[in-house]
């Protein structure tokens, strides 16, 4: 039950998060300033790639469920059964149990570092077509990033949620200082509030977001060795 509410929550965030970031009003209010395009836009595009792959498995779990219930036409439903067991083994062994999980993380930091070029920045900013490109970019970096944190494990999630807080309140701090434009379509003050954003950001990370981390994980560890202790006795 709980996994079904679950799976038509993430269902339902996905979704209202399409329908809002093709909205050409919302569009214009987060790209007004450099505060929002760079921290608020991106941010809601990573999630929507993050959601996308739990989205594709929720749905390739119900498909195999209902296959599995069905009684009618056994032949073709075997059929049908098989062929999504086998695109759920084979996105399995590609994105899930990949070995080589840096993989995905080298293609997002291209892509992010591609697309924070100053000039390309502006530039993508100057012309929609290419605009779309690069949400659509940012989108395969939220998809990217997790599945690399699945593939390389609990120690990768530390690593990069550290990386994360410290890369932000470098940028942070350096687009507060700033005297003078790096992306040309945008004014000095407005460079100057994309680096508070980025301080905050890191603050909440770090205040809120490594404490609860770890408590989640403590939690976890203390119920599987409930569980183990359990067992042996």
């Amino acid at each position: 039950m709980y996994k079904n509410i679950r799976s038509y929550g993430l269902i339902a965030v996905f979704g209202i998060l399409i329908v809002v970031s093709l909205q050409p009003t919302f569009i214009e209010a987060t790209e007004h300033g450099l505060a929002n395009h760079m921290v608020l836009e991106h941010s809601l595009f990573f999630i929507a790639g993050v959601l996308s792959v739990m989205i594709a498995e929720t749905v390739l779990r119900f498909l195999v469920l209902s296959e599995r219930k069905r009684d009618t036409d056994l032949r073709k439903s075997e059929g049908r059964l098989t062929l999504i067991i086998g695109w759920s083994t084979l996105l399995r062994k590609i994105f899930t149990l990949n070995k080589f999980g840096f993989i995905w993380i080298i293609i997002s930091i291209i892509l992010l570092a591609f697309w924070h070029v100053p000039f390309i920045f502006d530039f993508a900013a100057l012309h929609e077509p290419i605009h779309i490109l690069q949400h659509f970019s940012f989108i395969i970096v939220g998809t990217t990033v997790f599945l690399a944190i699945r593939a390389l494990g609990e120690s990768f999630k530390i690593l990069l949620l550290f990386s994360a807080m410290g890369i932000m309140a470098f940028a942070g701090l350096f687009f507060i200082v700033l005297h003078k434009r790096i992306y040309i379509i945008y004014s000095v003050s407005s460079h100057n509030d994309a680096g508070t954003y980025m301080i905050v950001s890191c603050l909440l990370l770090l205040i809120i977001g490594l404490p609860l981390y770890l408590i989640q994980r403590t939690l976890f560890h203390i119920r599987i060795r409930s569980t183990m202790n359990n067992d042996k006795i």
